[in-house]
């Protein structure tokens, strides 16, 4: 690439990047009538997770504890994904855990449903398969086997023939009465059908008698058809019952009026932080903004399908609060290279030579500060992801022994966040680069004042922060116990997620008496001292929200004899079921404890990277000092969730591991200056007036980036708490805090206790 550059690089790169984000937000397609043809997929073609949607997403284990195997558990498995593309759900998830006999199933509401029964949905997917082999291709033909009579279905390959083949061993009674049947077509090359849950599955045509129990089904199948066909088969006989041990459910209303408050928000914040940059850096700012356009653009087009080399992905809302937090974050690298080239220019630098070196001098710790968003990125995925995903078999010697606790609104927030990192490298340094280098290659844009030099150029503060140290140890420590005493006075609350439990949000009409519901619920319930609490939605409806005490969990048959009870007795408030969580206490407890390891072993990552990385000037005690300040960051979001009486969740462990990455982010711009300043300096320098010189070099950049990610999460808290967006509130608001947090403990802890450390009084 031509380091002068050239003024047509700048002008056709900003019209591409507003052409692709034209195509990427709106699609392009054809309609012809109530014929439409999508050539390029866009917003509207994303799939939405079930919070938005609405939908169901429930576990499943055998009933009675039974103990199934691999082939029993990947059986039921293909009835259950049987009976919802029989239901006309295609567009599901399911996954499945061997070692602890768990089906995770996770599935919309269909698009044309209008009586959304949660209870009665799961209950027809998770029942026992009904198998059935009758004479003849009619379901009304005689019947001459059921599943019980099948001992076992096997895929198989005839090396006679050459075909894949099902074979069958059928039971004693079952072995008769087949013997029987196939006897009677066989002269005529009669044929059977096998039907499961009154569904044809297979029809085979009858060559000869069958006498011996052992049977072949062949035909025009491939491996993977037989390997189903088995499965399907094998169903039919499972000696165990499905029942749903965890489930959660929301309707579809709330899911729509959400998203319309989560892409309002994401608009907002877009439109704050690019006017933030634009009055701060002027043209850089500018084309920063235009950057940042093509960053989101490219990150919805990742998750929508628009490039067919990936197959899309599932957003939820902490995804798209993931995309919004990618807008206040995205900057970044635009800032740090906007602030060298200010730096540069105030040094009397020509305007070549102040964005060259702006350039030169910016790309490490870009490169540093991205790749710790990516390890955080990454181990979310990992911990949280669909089992064949790519960061799950990275990080399955981690997590295997927790099985496949998915939580598909961590996974997504994890997914956006990534693609967002990766892209900032694609718009935020190489298309900012060259739109900078031929922008400035315009006569009329070659003004230093355009590029922040000029009178007002900035000048590096000479603030004491290492003089003052101890004082920074004393605040936080003050803080710290202030936190720890809230924690030991009032308890710490957490979420059915966590401990168990079930939750189940009502949405009512009128006015009710709650003292005469409690009494109803737990009677229809059979349980008691159950909370009850009154508010009102995001749809602005009144909802009654019913916390049964400590771990205990409803059935669904326990649900929706609740809402019967309910309505039966107060038919004027016409309740009706807006959100359930009903979570298994053992499943709680493992989803904490993989949660806490995911959080660890981040946090080991982030330390050995940073170890590497800055050996040369003492890396193992870097990142010891590192992880001290991440560790203090982390406290600190806790707090606000004791302090703030807000349970601990998903949406917690979501909020820990973006400090990580967020936090460390700070801390290895500083320590690159530092690096740097070294290699200048050297001993020429006393270290604690190096690093004070270093850390003022790096406030403004730190401090503009800090501002930027907050405007965008303080958006979010707003528009989440003006529209009652809870599960989003709960997220943004302690990671407001964990953010302001973050940037005092890397100027104020890390790094001062490095220096500590550096300058400590050493034994002869």
């Amino acid at each position: 690439m031509n380091k002068k550059g050239r003024a047509w690089h700048f002008v056709v790169l900003a019209v591409l990047i507003v052409a692709f984000a034209a195509t990427a937000f709106a699609g392009v397609s054809y309609r012809y009538g109530d014929t439409k043809t999508v050539y390029v997929k866009g917003a509207a073609d994303i799939r939405f997770g079930i919070d938005i949607r609405g939908g169901v997403d429930v576990t499943f284990m055998p009933t009675d504890g039974y103990n199934a195997t691999d082939d029993q558990m990947t059986a039921a498995q293909t009835v259950i994904e049987d009976r919802l593309v029989g239901l006309g759900i295609t567009d599901y998830e399911s996954y499945i855990d061997y070692n602890k006999d768990r089906i995770i199933v996770r599935f919309p509401w269909r698009s044309d449903e209008t009586d959304f029964d949660p209870q009665a949905a799961i209950d027809e997917i998770g029942t026992t398969a009904q198998m059935v082999f009758r004479k003849g291709s009619a379901a009304d033909g005689e019947q001459i086997l059921t599943g019980d009579d099948v001992n076992s279905a096997t895929a198989a390959y005839n090396q006679q023939t050459g075909e894949y083949v099902v074979q069958l061993e059928l039971g004693a009674a079952g072995a008769e009465a087949f013997a029987a049947a196939t006897t009677e077509l066989a002269p005529e090359n009669g044929v059977i059908s096998i039907w499961l849950d009154n569904v044809a599955i297979s029809t085979a045509t009858v060559r000869e008698a069958i006498v011996d129990g052992h049977a072949q089904i062949s035909g025009s199948f491939t491996a993977e058809d037989v390997a189903t066909l088995a499965n399907q088969i094998n169903s039919g006989a499972l000696p165990f019952a499905l029942s749903a041990e965890s489930y959660s459910t929301i309707s579809p209303t709330l899911g729509a009026r959400s998203l319309e408050v989560m892409v309002m928000a994401g608009i907002i914040a877009f439109v704050a932080v690019g006017l933030l940059m634009i009055l701060r850096y002027r043209l850089p700012g500018a084309i920063a903004t235009l950057s940042l356009l093509g960053q989101v653009a490219a990150t919805l087009a990742v998750v929508s399908g628009y490039f067919t080399v990936f197959p899309g992905s599932t957003l939820t809302l902490p995804g798209i609060a993931g995309i919004i937090l990618g807008i206040g974050m995205g900057v970044d690298a635009n800032v740090i290279t906007a602030e060298r080239i200010r730096e540069e220019l105030a040094k009397n630098k020509t305007l070549d030579g102040a964005i060259s070196s702006g350039f030169k001098m910016g790309l490490t710790p870009i490169i540093d500060g991205n790749i710790t968003i990516v390890i955080v990125a990454a181990v979310l995925m990992g911990a949280f992801g669909p089992t064949n995903g790519l960061w799950a078999r990275l990080f399955s010697p981690v997590f295997y022994w927790f099985g496949p606790s998915t939580a598909g609104t961590i996974y997504s927030f994890g997914f956006t966040l990534l693609t967002s990192v990766l892209l900032n490298f694609v718009f935020g340094v190489f298309a900012t680069r060259v739109m900078i280098r031929g922008a400035s290659r315009i006569k009329a844009l070659r003004s230093p004042w355009l590029y922040g030099g000029g009178k007002t150029a900035y000048k590096t503060p000479k603030l004491p922060f290492v003089a003052n140290r101890k004082k920074f140890y004393i605040g936080s420590c003050a803080v710290l116990a202030v936190i720890l005493l809230f924690a030991l006075i009032g308890g710490v609350t957490m979420d059915v997620e966590f401990r168990g439990g079930a939750v189940i949000t009502l949405g009512y009409e009128g006015e009710v008496d709650t003292n005469a519901l409690q009494s109803t619920i737990g009677d229809a319930t059979g349980q008691g001292n159950m909370t009850l609490q009154t508010g009102v939605n995001i749809a602005g409806n009144k909802t009654l929200t019913v916390t049964l005490p400590g771990s205990q969990t409803l059935s669904t048959e326990q649900l929706d004899a609740l809402l019967a009870a309910l309505n039966e007795a107060y038919p004027d408030n016409a309740f009706t079921q807006d959100q359930v969580s009903n979570v298994n206490p053992t499943i709680g407890k493992e989803f904490l404890f993989k949660s806490v390891v995911a959080v660890l072993t981040a946090g080991v990552l982030i330390m050995l990277y940073v170890a590497w990385r800055f050996r040369r000037i003492g890396g193992v005690s870097a990142g010891a000092m590192a992880l001290v300040a991440l560790a203090h960051d982390l406290f600190i979001i806790f707090g606000v969730f004791v302090i703030l009486r807000i349970p601990l969740n998903g949406n917690f462990i979501a909020a820990m591991l973006t400090i990580l990455g967020y936090s460390i982010n700070d801390t290895v711009v500083i320590y690159d200056r530092v690096r740097e300043n070294t290699v200048l300096y050297g001993k020429r320098m006393p270290l604690a007036e190096l690093v004070d010189l270093s850390i003022n070099q790096s406030f403004a950049r730190t401090l503009m980036t800090t501002i930027t990610t907050c405007l965008a999460l303080v958006v979010v808290c707003v528009v989440a708490a003006v529209y009652r967006l809870n599960s989003i509130f709960t997220f943004a608001l302690p990671l407001l805090f964990g953010m302001v947090s973050g940037v005092y403990s890397t100027i104020c802890i890390a790094t001062q206790l490095w220096v500590g450390w550096r300058l400590r009084p050493r034994k002869k």
